[in-house]
């Protein structure tokens, strides 16, 4: 591999998404919420800034391209799994958020590997993202009101996410796709 593929400022702040999820998963997991919450933040603001330095400075690399990803889902799980685990979660929503990144991201490892191409995200993909933000969000800031709504939001967006990537990849392997 390049030094040049790894050593970039895009591909750092992907590494500090990834060192962001400890602090994300602790405070949560002592009911410290505002506080993780900025660290939350800090880490939806490394995710914008990576995608602008790559852009930027044309640092796109196929390295960057796995690292980012692989960064969110990262993040969402130690989220995800420490409000299940020390807050009132519920399993299975937790469930579905953790297992569609690990079938995206076990999926997109394939596509790379046969087919030697990214795939990028898309608009279901982005909406389950937000959907899902939001849930977290509204558990972090224990609104009752909300709770259900945005479980079921998220419980949606996240099947017609996870439909719409099995549709794709599945485009990727037939007969008639050229790549």
């Amino acid at each position: 591999m390049d030094k040049n593929q790894l050593l970039t400022l895009s591909n750092f702040m992907s590494f500090l998404r990834i060192f962001l999820a400890g602090p994300i998963f602790y405070y949560i997991s002592i009911h410290e919420n505002y506080i993780a919450i900025g660290f939350i933040f800090l880490a939806i603001i490394t995710d914008w800034l990576d995608g602008y330095f790559a852009r930027k400075w044309n640092q796109i690399t196929t390295v960057g391209k796995v690292l980012d990803p692989l960064a969110d889902k990262v993040c969402t799980t130690a989220g995800f799994l420490s409000l299940t685990l020390y807050q009132d979660l519920p399993v299975w929503i937790s469930t579905a958020i953790i297992g569609r990144d690990v079938i995206i991201l076990l999926a997109s490892l394939v596509v790379i590997g046969r087919k030697n191409i990214v795939l990028s995200s898309n608009i279901p993909g982005k909406l389950a993202v937000l959907g899902i933000s939001l849930m977290g969000v509204v558990y972090l800031l224990n609104i009752e009101i909300l709770k259900y709504p945005f479980i079921v939001l998220s419980a949606t967006l996240v099947l017609i996410s996870i439909t719409n990537y099995a549709i794709v990849f599945f485009r990727n392997f037939s007969p008639h796709h050229e790549k």
